[in-house]
């Protein structure tokens, strides 16, 4: 229905505007404290088992919209990797519930429903029962261009109920580069393909003018329509389910019970964090390093910087989270930029994987969070046009230091079982070129991005094939890769001495080794999701260290036909770490790269070698001479460590038994190594005073890098508070900069 700005009579179930709607919906919440006002909860009050069966049919419907798509989707992105989520919405745009799947957007796709309600699509759009909205704008709302929304409005007997919306990640979005995050993408005009909530069709069909532009803008188009009717396809289930929720509860009873359920989520999330935790402030510095000069952007962004963002997590005595970036740096021209949308996204991504554990988690669990983030800064960008193809570098990079955040206060309350050291990040890369049919093709290679290593927990070791930002994703089948791509997978396996180091160590990551397949023309764009190449935040907790770094190794020029005629061995797993395989088995152009961000100076052809680590930072707990021998044989006759490692980080001795074909612990000299090292940190110890003043003469000196310098200076600058108490803690003058 169009409505005219005259009119009187919304589109919404009690004759208002959703405009209206949302404006009561704020006057009553800001007025009472409770969502919508509702002090008092009738339908819970009155009949609890009702309401759990009406959330169990609300949840079951999205559920089954997502997998539905699952099942019809010819993306591998989607049919294997799972990269998608579905949510239900109010009519104001309020996430009443969510499915599994990618849940760091569902917040998100609520506030692309709220803008446009301010933005009076009512009048100025019309919403209708069958239209279809799509939308990747992330200055509206969003965490990188490929993550793709469709929404449709939910309507029953002419007048609107809510909105179901469905998120899928694609692999293709015409950027600059292929692939769908490009590292050369340094402002929003070079992303790719963009749709700013934009009606793309009606009475549940698309118009042929959006699909034309499709073919027109993006490198693999069938991919990215099939997406969006398999997103109509949810979409539409949940529709029609929440039609026959309706006619079974009654729509008084559905609006009524839709706002209760947010409200018993607020209240649950503040007692879950006053019983777990204990209130107070806990700080971690988190950076982000941005290399441009190892891309192709225009000179005037081709700078490399790092930059500062100090985090102090508080929790208030009243349940309440509180997250302060105050002293975060200025945000800049790549791809790696944060928004206030996509902060609440990855509080949504972390809160529903940790506290907010119920699978309950919508609008009230975000309502207990607040953050300060500071305007024109890295997490609060001033302008509009900044690249957004990275705005999930702070989920990844800054989410693994507020887990370990959290995990302090849960320990200090006794819950150790919850506590994990941080969480690993992550990356992929981008393909183009031609493929192994002859077709020019653009692809973003995601299948092992969320199989990393976590951190370990407090009372046992991490886990492998782990990613917060991924929390139901795979890997996908070889089979259905190699459809679509011009690689050959010859193994996947775990990266030895890939995890963090502890009393209980963290998981390991999955490697891939691929051989490039029947492409004469292969170029690689390494992606810039979290660019950590000279500071890795040490994600260990209570003595434990950090993991390994990722990596890109590629061999341009192979001898593989060679090997394959004289029977050679070729590439299977990375090997030994002091003799990797690639470099004993295959001769070509070696190269090596650790950064993000980065276009790779080579060619590939068929013939040539990839090998890529992804994870790093899944940080051990609590002191590695302290872990138990027993677990550290586990490891090393399954091949996950080395014996040069046990030795160096755990403190001990152990020799090879080529008979019984295992590791034999030689118990006395383990217990002599590690009282060796006990007397060996205390000889390199030195008290905290002098450490201060030695720190302090370096500070004042100036020995430091010059990107390190140009840091402290422009969080010095930007910074209030925290400013203020770095000057004080190393007692510098007011004006102090580098």
């Amino acid at each position: 229905m169009k409505l005219t700005k005259e009119s009187t009579q919304g589109i919404a179930y009690n004759g208002k505007t959703i405009k209206e709607l949302l404006e009561e919906r704020d006057k009553r919440t800001a007025k009472s404290g409770y969502y919508y006002g509702l002090k008092e909860l009738e339908l819970y009050k009155g009949d609890p088992m009702k309401l759990e069966l009406f959330f169990s049919r609300l949840l079951a419907a999205t559920i089954a919209g997502r997998e539905t798509t699952r099942m019809i989707s010819g993306s591998p992105q989607i049919r294997e990797v799972a990269e998608l989520a579905t949510g239900l919405y109010t009519a104001e745009g309020d996430c009443v519930l969510q499915s599994t799947g990618i849940i760091i957007h569902i917040p998100l796709m609520g506030e692309v429903i709220k803008w446009m309600i301010n933005q009076d699509y009512e009048h100025e759009e019309g919403i209708h029962d069958g239209d279809i909205i799509t939308s990747n704008d992330n200055v509206i709302a969003g965490m990188h261009p490929p993550d793709v929304y469709d929404i449709i409005p939910i309507f029953y007997h002419e007048k609107l109920v809510g909105w179901a919306a469905t998120v899928i990640m694609e692999a293709e979005l015409g950027a600059v580069a292929p692939g769908a995050m490009s590292s050369a993408a340094s402002e929003r005009f070079l992303d790719g393909i963009r749709f700013s909530a934009e009606k793309t069709g009606e009475n549940d069909v698309h118009y042929k003018s959006f699909e034309r532009r499709v073919r027109s803008g993006v490198r693999l188009p069938d991919l990215f329509l099939l997406d969006r009717k398999g997103a109509l396809a949810a979409n539409i289930k949940v529709r029609e389910d929440i039609r026959r929720i309706i006619e079974e509860f009654g729509l008084d009873y559905f609006i009524e019970a839709q706002r209760e359920l947010i409200e018993i989520e607020r209240r649950a999330q503040l007692e879950r964090v006053k019983r777990r935790t204990v209130p107070g402030k806990f700080h971690v510095p988190v950076t982000f390093e941005n290399y441009m000069t190892k891309t192709f952007v225009p000179p005037h962004h081709a700078i490399d910087q790092i930059r500062l963002v100090p985090m102090d997590f508080i929790i208030q005595p009243d349940g309440k989270y509180f997250l302060d970036l105050d002293g975060a740096g200025p945000w800049g021209w790549h791809p790696s930029n944060t928004t206030p949308s996509s902060m609440r996204g990855a509080m949504c991504l972390l809160l529903s994987q940790t506290i907010a554990y119920t699978g309950a988690a919508n609008e009230g669990t975000m309502m207990c969070v607040d953050m300060n983030l500071p305007y024109d800064s890295y997490v609060n960008p001033s302008s509009k046009n900044i690249a957004t193809g990275n705005l999930f570098s702070f989920p990844i990079n800054g989410g693994g230091a507020w887990l370990r955040l959290q995990s302090m206060a849960f320990f200090s309350r006794g819950f150790v079982e919850e506590c994990i050291a941080g969480s690993p990040t992550s990356a992929t890369f981008g393909m183009s070129g031609k493929d192994h049919y002859g077709n020019d093709f653009g692809f973003l290679m995601t299948d092992i991005a969320g199989t990393c290593g976590s951190g370990a927990f407090a009372i046992r070791d991490g886990l492998t094939g782990h990613a917060p930002w991924q929390p139901v994703s795979d890997m996908g089948n070889v089979e259905v890769w190699e459809l679509f791509l011009p690689l050959s997978w010859t193994g996947r396996g775990l990266l030895p001495n890939s995890c963090g180091w502890g009393k209980y160590r963290g998981g390991f990551s999955i490697m891939a080794t691929w051989m490039v397949y029947k492409s004469q023309l292969l170029g690689l764009d390494i992606t810039p999701v979290v660019l950590l190449d000279k500071i890795y935040p040490n994600s260990g907790m209570f003595g434990g260290y950090t993991g390994t770094g990722p990596f890109y190794k590629m061999v341009e020029g192979a001898n593989t036909e060679t090997l394959l005629q004289e029977k050679l061995p070729l590439l299977h797993h990375y090997g030994h770490p002091l003799n990797p395989d690639m470099e004993k088995n295959i001769q070509g152009r070696h190269l090596l790269e650790t950064s993000r961000g980065v276009s790779i100076p080579g060619v590939f052809r068929h013939g040539d070698w990839l090998q890529v680590h992804y994870g790093q930072q899944a940080g051990g707990f609590g002191d590695p001479i302290k872990r138990d021998t027993g677990l550290i044989k586990k490891d090393l006759d399954s091949g996950l460590i080395t014996l040069e490692i046990s030795g160096k980080i755990f403190g001990m001795a152990a020799s090879y038994d080529e008979h019984r074909e295992e590791w034999i612990i030689d118990q006395d000299k383990t217990i002599k190594l590690r009282e060796e090292k006990k007397k060996e940190r205390l000889r390199k110890g030195i008290p905290v005073k002098e450490w201060w003043k030695k720190r302090r003469k370096d500070l004042l000196q100036g020995k430091m890098p010059e990107l390190m310098k140009d840091m402290y200076n422009c969080s010095l600058d930007k910074g209030e508070h925290w400013s203020r108490n770095f000057k004080s803690f190393w007692m510098l003058r007011d004006d102090f900069t580098f």
